[in-house]
């Protein structure tokens, strides 16, 4: 019995000190990603948590798994900073266009009530990423899980489809009313996208109008995970300035 319970401590003694190495591991490579103790810190923990959504939904363990959070923490900056380049480029145009009325989410609205009218939930969300966020086929197919002839062909399908999306953007008339389950759904869609909140946006494109409950559901959990990190980082913060004054 003795030896049994020191075995059974050795074996967890040495799964906390390869998870150690590892969350060191992790952290030291978000550092040389963004230079920035407190940005590795946020990088890290986005890609320990979803590390563990990738287990979570994997049949079968991971052969590397330093390999496979390298790789989400990689993935994860480049998506950060394609946001800010992102937000940049909102700022900088609304800078330019302070004096012009802001019509510009009731349009991107607009663009997207004529894509869910005339595409199908992939197409849209394929055409969303490929063709207006400029991800590459690998890169799409990756994100929503499936092949990149499955891609190629939903891709296709959009951009033949286009034809009618503009002709119902050309005839929009200046009272643009739609009922009020879309019309929730097309302005989370619009915010999702102007602010590169890109988990959401793909979510939203692949539901009907009709999942009203759904969609409520995915905005509700999406804002709470939001206050939640914000909590987190000022939980860590706070920490962090006690350590130092201790010190």
């Amino acid at each position: 019995m003795i030896v049994a319970n020191t075995n059974q401590n050795t074996k967890q003694q040495n799964t906390e000190e390869r998870t150690q190495k590892l969350q060191e591991s992790v952290l030291r490579y978000c550092l040389s990603l963004t230079g920035s103790k407190w940005d590795a810190e946020d990088l890290a923990q986005d890609t320990w948590l979803k590390g563990m959504r990738a287990a979570i939904h994997s049949d079968t363990a991971h052969t590397n798994p330093e390999a496979l959070l390298l790789r989400i923490a990689k993935n994860t900056w480049i998506d950060q900073i394609r946001r800010q380049n992102h937000y940049e480029r909102i700022i900088k145009q609304d800078m330019q266009e302070e004096s012009k009325p802001d019509t510009s989410t009731l349009e991107l609205e607009e663009a997207l009530l004529a894509l869910m009218r005339h595409l199908s939930p992939l197409q849209r969300t394929v055409f969303l990423l490929r063709d207006a966020l400029d991800y590459s086929i690998a890169e799409t197919a990756e994100l929503l899980h499936t092949t990149t002839g499955a891609i190629k062909a939903a891709l296709h399908r959009a951009r033949e489809a286009l034809h009618a999306v503009r002709r119902e953007l050309a005839s929009v008339s200046q009272d643009f009313k739609v009922d009020e389950d879309m019309g929730f759904l097309l302005r989370e869609m619009a915010m999702a996208y102007q602010t590169g909140d890109l988990e959401l946006l793909v979510e939203l494109a692949q539901r009907d109008v009709t999942d009203t409950a759904i969609i409520t559901g995915i905005v509700q959990n999406r804002r709470l995970q939001a206050v939640s990190r914000k909590q987190q980082t000022l939980v860590q913060a706070r920490s962090h300035y006690s350590v130092q004054m201790a010190a």
